[in-house]
């Protein structure tokens, strides 16, 4: 069973390599400006979608977080033939329906032009479990203020609402209970793409470094469901 997982702003593609272990067929990908992808402009998710669609093999598991979630699903919009399920971790379809979320996201954008990247890196953190905040340290400490712009830019200006409906393929939608900002969003997708699951867990907006063992499990219970299906 092939798999891509796809890492959100701020990251890289190793922000998995805990996480999944050794899960055969697992590709991990950087996005454009993260890890060692070169960045394109303007950045913008569907561009990001473009640069990744060669490295998924047909018939793969698609797992985005955050952003990367917005890439997978603009993924599994356009390629269905590849797609066998999507999962979205801490996923919004846009940020644009909710005021609150695009002055939040402007915001972290004006302050990445103003505040040291150390400084933006340790405001990260705050409020993070011990194990997350030593990730997100790891993680950002290897970005540009760019790049991390340049991510929230794509974030920003993505609107994948109208692709819901279209979207067929199994669908898990997963949730930290913690971080309440991306709720709404989320379970907007849970309602409009057809049969899509959702399930709310212990955690923020990390799940993956938050809460990695009940993550994986409900992961693996829904592949396994998806894949027993006649």
């Amino acid at each position: 069973m092939p798999s891509v997982w796809v890492h959100g702003a701020g990251l890289s593609g190793s922000t998995w390599d805990r996480f999944i272990g050794p899960l055969n067929k697992a590709i991990t990908p950087d996005l454009p400006g993260h890890g060692d992808a070169l960045q394109v402009y303007p950045a913008r998710v569907e561009r990001f979608a473009d640069m990744l669609k060669q490295g998924i093999p047909q018939g793969s598991v698609l797992v985005g977080h955050s952003l990367g979630g917005m890439v997978a699903l603009e993924l599994a919009a356009r390629h269905p033939e590849r797609v066998r399920a999507l999962i979205l971790i801490e996923t919004v379809p846009t940020v644009r329906t909710s005021r609150l979320r695009v002055f939040g996201t402007s915001i972290a954008m004006k302050c990445l032009q103003w505040v040291p990247p150390r400084l933006f890196v340790w405001l990260s953190t705050l409020g993070q479990t011990e194990e997350t905040a030593r990730h997100l340290q790891h993680q950002l400490s290897r970005h540009t203020r760019s790049s991390v712009h340049a991510a929230l830019e794509a974030a920003l200006h993505y609107d994948g609402v109208p692709l819901l409906s279209g979207i067929k393929v199994p669908t898990l939608v997963v949730i930290g209970q913690k971080n309440r900002a991306t709720h709404g969003g989320a379970r907007l997708i849970a309602q409009t793409i057809p049969g899509a699951k959702l399930v709310s867990l212990p955690g923020g907006h990390m799940l993956h470094t938050d809460n990695p063992t009940q993550l994986r499990r409900v992961i693996d219970t829904f592949l396994k469901k998806v894949f027993t299906r006649k």
